[in-house]
């Protein structure tokens, strides 16, 4: 069996995972990120581990890396099914069916929030609530020669033994796989996979955090502080939240190796593109101080204990995304024995439901398991593209499902296909 070198095009939570447990397994790799550093740029802030995604990643790191994750998550309560709705302007209250209610989605559900192959463990929770920031540069602990930052990748050409990777700077790497993880705008899959087409979903985004203040606390209402939460308005444009509440010291608890994050509330602020009412081009170019103007703007009819949210918000924190998905039906992938994908760069998936981020930790698991047993070989990576599809599709399905209720998401008839 050839001794393998893997090359993994993207710096994300997925590419980062399967990083870790290739040094685990004493497995060469490198990872190549485009962004200048690990935190050069806001890519939203709290993320759910829960389901095949939490077995994944404890399979993913050592002893001593996944205690630290669990003494860095913060305080969760999990509610998975039911999500409760606030009205924006009085404050009533229901229980809105959540992502894995409603006829047909409990099985859905079943399949995504299941093990995906993965054999449980006792010591793995069945979901945690972690800062992204704090989670990736826990993912990056003792690679830190492994990750180049500031390369960008611009295409790849196969060879006799494996595949030669190229970058924007100029400079190329040679090994025995490359591993697409670079996201929805994925180079690699655009070279793959040049047929395969994500589709602009039409729901628009606007995401941040407010620091968890005495003056926040005195003024927000207690009924969306506990657990995750929903608030919608007329106008179907809504919000989703979740306080973060860290028990203990990220940097003491690390030795110092990672940051200090003090408590906030998450929030994901969209709607349809109408609703939010901008050009494609006036929405992205969004940032900052514009874009916590906008949520300010499009909140001042809504009960002054909710808009405060947004008026209290950490303005240089906010910024805009169009949401994308892949159609729920598995594409003509003809798998090679030198190129593969993983995470968005496979599957986009909208933010809600199905949980790119759990899908992609559960690549990383598969992937990983599937090249200690029988190393780079094209039926290992067709037998990882056929146990993908089987937990992605319905996540694909789920998320899109949570579109609709959360963000007035129309469906996949007539959603226009887009290029990046």
């Amino acid at each position: 069996m050839q001794s393998p070198r893997i090359l993994i095009a993207g710096g994300g939570i997925g590419g980062l995972a399967l990083a870790q447990g290739l040094k685990r397994h004493n497995i060469p790799f490198t990872v190549f990120e485009k962004d200048p550093s690990p935190n050069s740029r806001a890519q939203g802030y709290r993320i759910r581990i829960a389901g095949n995604g939490a077995v994944a990643l404890h399979e993913c790191l050592g002893k001593d890396n996944w205690s630290l994750f669990e003494r860095t998550c913060a305080n969760v309560e999990l509610r998975l099914n039911q999500l409760g709705a606030l009205d924006a302007t009085s404050l009533s209250g229901q229980v809105m069916p959540g992502m894995g209610s409603g006829p047909g989605q409990e099985a859905l559900a079943q399949r995504v929030w299941g093990k995906a192959g993965l054999k449980s463990d006792p010591n793995v929770k069945r979901g945690y609530a972690v800062d992204r920031k704090t989670l990736r540069s826990l993912l990056t602990l003792g690679m830190e020669e492994n990750v180049k930052y500031g390369k960008s990748f611009a295409r790849y050409e196969t060879t006799d033994n494996g595949v030669k990777a190229f970058f924007s700077d100029g400079t190329s790497e040679e090994g025995t796989l490359l591993v697409g993880a670079e996201g929805v705008a994925s180079a690699v899959r655009k070279q793959f996979l040049p047929d395969y087409r994500y589709v602009d979903t039409g729901t628009r985004c606007l995401y941040g955090k407010t620091p968890i203040t005495s003056e926040f606390e005195s003024q927000f209402t207690t009924k969306a502080m506990k657990g995750m939460g929903v608030i919608k308005d007329k106008n179907n444009l809504g919000v989703f939240l979740e306080a973060m509440r860290f028990p203990t010291d990220a940097s003491i608890e690390s030795d110092g190796r990672l940051e200090k994050v003090d408590d906030y509330v998450y929030w994901v602020f969209g709607g349809s593109a109408e609703d939010i009412g901008l050009s494609d081009s006036q929405f992205h170019s969004l940032t900052g101080k514009a874009a916590a103007d906008l949520t300010v703007e499009l909140t001042k009819s809504w009960d002054p204990s909710i808009k405060c949210l947004f008026e209290l918000q950490d303005i240089d924190q906010c910024a805009p995304l169009r949401l994308v998905s892949a159609r729920p039906v598995q594409p003509d992938w003809k798998p090679s024995a030198r190129v593969t994908l993983l995470g968005d760069a496979a599957h986009a998936m909208m933010p809600a439901g199905g949980s790119g981020a759990n899908t992609a930790l559960a690549d990383a698991a598969l992937l990983l398991d599937l090249i200690i047993q029988q190393g780079v070989t094209e039926h290992m990576l067709t037998k990882y593209v056929e146990g993908m599809w089987k937990y992605a599709l319905p996540a694909i399905e789920l998320s899109a499902a949570g579109g609709e209720k959360l963000l007035g998401f129309k469906g996949f008839q007539g959603a226009r296909e887009i290029d990046f």
